[in-house]
């Protein structure tokens, strides 16, 4: 028969909260599958609360008006997939609006 790869107690993601840490996870053993999950759940705390971020932001220093103008950029650029987006959404269809039961 086929065995099972994390045979014995299941786990939950309670059993990796480490109590009075809010990033750090404890293993409750020492199984290969134990391990592998608690780095899977660190790796998602420390990504959530944006630490990782701020790390690599801080390698190097960025001039404010550099900082600026690659907000601007990135801001333009969704704003360019969000029009590309509703243009493949929509197509051609031109829409109507009537305010008081006047066309506009």
């Amino acid at each position: 028969m086929y065995k099972n790869k994390h045979a014995g107690k299941k786990l939950s993601p309670r059993d990796f909260v480490s109590p009075g840490n809010a990033l750090g996870v404890k293993i409750p053993d020492s199984s290969s599958y134990a391990i592998e999950k608690g780095l899977r759940i660190f790796k998602r705390q420390i990504k959530e609360s944006g630490k990782l971020q701020d790390v690599k932001d801080r390698r190097e220093y960025t001039k404010p008006t550099t900082a600026r103008r690659k907000k601007m950029n990135d801001a333009k650029r969704r704003q360019s997939l969000q029009n590309k987006k509703e243009a493949d959404l929509f197509g051609n269809t031109s829409w109507t609006t009537i305010v008081d039961g006047k066309p506009m």
